[in-house]
């Protein structure tokens, strides 16, 4: 019996493949083959020097070759004949460099270990080792080449660091699992055109600050990529035609890449993005940029854009207003916005004197325009193709109605006279006369000469300074993109009030402002026997206007403005001063009321908070407007952080205390 089982151990010995072991060689260049005997070597290590030919050698004759070790092994340069069989023929291969098509196509290699003084991997020279599962990068690597790792199947990961100062078009192109790549090199990079592309799993990039342009296609088809992550600092300048053709992009960033001047042909098109923002920065952008991205609900442009680009929207059918119609547009592409089937009303900027070819062809939920110019805009081919004229409306200055009437493709509509949006004396021009109509509207309740159905002109269905404010968005050519947002109002605003005898007071109104503001709106109620019989601008107030009204005993309102649309100055002190003067003295802890405190920005974004409580005398810093800090007990500590007094009633906090600066429930309050 055991001589059975030895003869069974025997025979299987014989019968299993013969598995060699790793071999670890020091090699001449040119020489590899004399060292290497074994040509069914599955793992080999190899010291010394090496070049062009020897990798060829690898290729032709290593057939089962798993893992490659070149650490500690130097390649030199070399210069082929035609009759070295090499895939160029009298080529000059370079020191240090992993030559043109080194390793093409070996597809048992999965692991390879790089020179540690490799400077350069050449055209080709591992594309389609499709079972390589990762490779690392020396520190002294400055070039990738173009197709280097192209169709390497089983990547999953790639860091590129370093000094690599070059990455080749279809660099990591193909790579069927490549999920994770990151860029962050120490000195400038430019990533080359479709260095990623056809990466389909591939949903983690972050890009480094020294990335300084995109190419084109380089990540076009990566179905999975929903974001990319731009670094602070970012250097990147360009982004190129089809950069993200027909990628899952769902978000991009652009107040992260504050250097980008254009955007390239085809960039975003076909992609998931939903919502995008393309701030003032970005001057161009080219045909087909968004081009039928489905999901796109929402899209902001730059206010200065004077060109919508060919293609540039079409297809983006859930995109339903006219947000990206901004007031500076002259011109409007052919097939611009072909196919947004969702609109049910669009407007066309005074400005705009061309529409192309079929630029609104296919938009069968239309059911009016408004056109502005007041000269009818030139038309391309079939520019409303599909849809039924006889049925939508069109809406067009008086003065020009009968242009319009006669004028081809135009006379099919329904025309009609057309309200301008901010003509409140209705006189078919938006200018100062509506600015100031509007501001005697809201400040003196004046309505002779004004239509008052349309001075809600920023359209937040409300009347206040934010419509003014519109007025003067549309006189200055800045009218922003989309209708104001609600927004709560969470900067600090004070009040410091001077003592002037018993009986008067000049209060300053303080906002410490974490946004840009441009107006401001305020109702003010005053304690009985107080009154306000003045109003003035402070310092931080550029070329502002400033309105004070009684609306009823002890209630004023406060509006002030920039025709210029300039932002409020600075981002701390006073904005305006209030004269307060009462029929008696004014107590130390008696305060005014603010009600309806309401910011706006140059965006016609509102920010807003209701009443608030300020000192006549003394300052009281409110530094949580979205808290009543009046309202419950509060405990009173000084500013070494010993308590002075628990759980008394606000008004009577800091009564009878030595002037100073004290913490009254959590905030800080002067006595003086």
């Amino acid at each position: 019996m055991v001589k059975k089982l030895h003869l069974l151990v025997l025979l299987l010995t014989v019968m299993l493949p013969h598995q060699a072991a790793a071999v670890t060689v020091t090699s001449t260049a040119g020489k590899l083959a004399d060292v290497v005997t074994n040509h069914d070597v599955t793992e080999l290590v190899i010291n010394g020097t090496l070049d062009a030919r020897d990798f060829k050698f690898i290729s032709d004759e290593l057939t089962k070759i798993k893992s490659l070790n070149l650490s500690n092994a130097t390649i030199k340069a070399y210069k082929s004949d035609v009759d070295d069989g090499l895939y160029l023929g009298g080529y000059s291969y370079a020191d240090n460099t992993l030559p043109y098509c080194a390793l093409t196509g070996i597809i048992t290699l999965q692991t390879l270990y790089l020179p540690n003084n490799l400077v350069a991997i050449d055209y080709g020279a591992l594309a389609g080792c499709s079972a390589l599962q990762s490779i690392s990068f020396p520190s002294s690597l400055e070039t990738i080449g173009d197709d280097a790792f192209n169709s390497c199947n089983a990547l999953s990961s790639v860091q590129i660091t370093h000094f690599i100062n070059r990455l080749g078009s279809k660099a990591f192109a193909h790579c069927a699992k490549l999920a994770s790549v990151l860029i962050n090199p120490s000195v400038p990079l430019e990533i080359g055109n479709e260095a990623f592309a056809d990466c389909p799993l591939l949903s983690s990039v972050r890009i480094g600050p020294k990335v300084t342009s995109i190419g084109d296609g380089a990540f076009t088809a990566c179905f999975a990529l929903k974001d990319i992550v731009v670094w602070n600092g970012s250097q990147l300048a360009s982004i190129g035609d089809e950069a993200f053709y027909n990628s899952g992009l769902k978000r991009i960033n652009f107040d992260a890449m504050p250097l980008v001047k254009h955007l390239g042909a085809w960039a975003l098109a076909r992609t998931k993005l939903q919502n995008v923002s393309v701030p003032s920065h970005i001057k161009s952008l080219d045909q087909g940029t968004f081009f039928y991205s489905k999901s796109l609900s929402r899209i902001e442009l730059p206010r200065t854009l004077s060109y919508l680009p060919d293609y540039m929207l079409a297809g983006c059918d859930n995109i339903n207003g006219t947000s990206f119609m901004t007031q500076n547009l002259g011109s409007i592409g052919d097939y611009a916005i072909y196919n947004q089937s969702q609109h049910t009303s669009i407007g066309i900027p005074f400005r705009v004197y061309y529409i192309g070819t079929q630029a609104m062809a296919g938009m069968t939920g239309l059911q009016e325009i408004t056109s502005e110019p007041l000269a009818v805009p030139e038309l391309g081919d079939d520019v409303w193709a599909g849809i039924n004229k006889q049925e939508v409306n069109l809406y067009v200055n008086e003065q020009s109605l009968n242009n319009y009437k006669a004028a081809e493709q135009w006379m099919d509509f329904i025309i009609g006279k057309a309200h301008l949006r901010g003509d409140i004396n209705s006189d078919g021009f938006v200018n100062t006369a509506d600015a100031v109509a509007e501001c005697q509207y809201l400040v003196d309740g004046y309505t002779q000469g004004i239509d008052v159905s349309v001075t809600d002109v920023s359209g937040d269905g409300e009347e206040n300074v934010a419509d003014v404010v519109s007025i003067y968005n549309i006189i200055n050519g800045t009218v922003p993109i989309d209708a104001p947002v609600r927004y709560y109002f969470d900067d600090l605003i004070d009040g410091n009030g001077v003592t002037a005898g018993l009986n008067a007071v000049k209060l300053g109104i303080l906002l410490e402002n974490t946004r840009n503001y441009t107006a401001f709106q305020l109702n003010i109620v005053t304690p009985q026997g107080v009154s306000i019989n003045g109003v003035a601008l402070a310092d931080r107030d550029i070329g502002h206007e400033i309105y004070l009204k009684e609306e009823s005993s002890n209630n004023y309102m406060v509006m002030g403005f920039s025709p210029a649309g300039d932002d409020i100055a600075g981002y701390e002190g006073a904005i305006f001063t209030l004269n307060i003067s009462s029929s008696r003295p004014i107590g130390l802890n008696e305060k005014i009321q603010l009600n309806e405190i309401n910011f706006v920005d140059s965006q016609e974004n509102v920010y807003r908070r209701h009443a608030r409580y300020l000192n006549i005398i003394g300052m009281t810093a409110v530094e949580d407007i979205d808290a009543d800090v009046d309202a419950g007990l509060v405990d009173v500590y000084n500013t070494q952080g010993q308590l002075l007094r628990k759980g008394v009633e606000r008004d009577q906090a800091t009564q009878g205390l030595a002037p100073g600066i004290y913490i009254v429930g959590g905030k800080k309050e002067i006595v003086r």
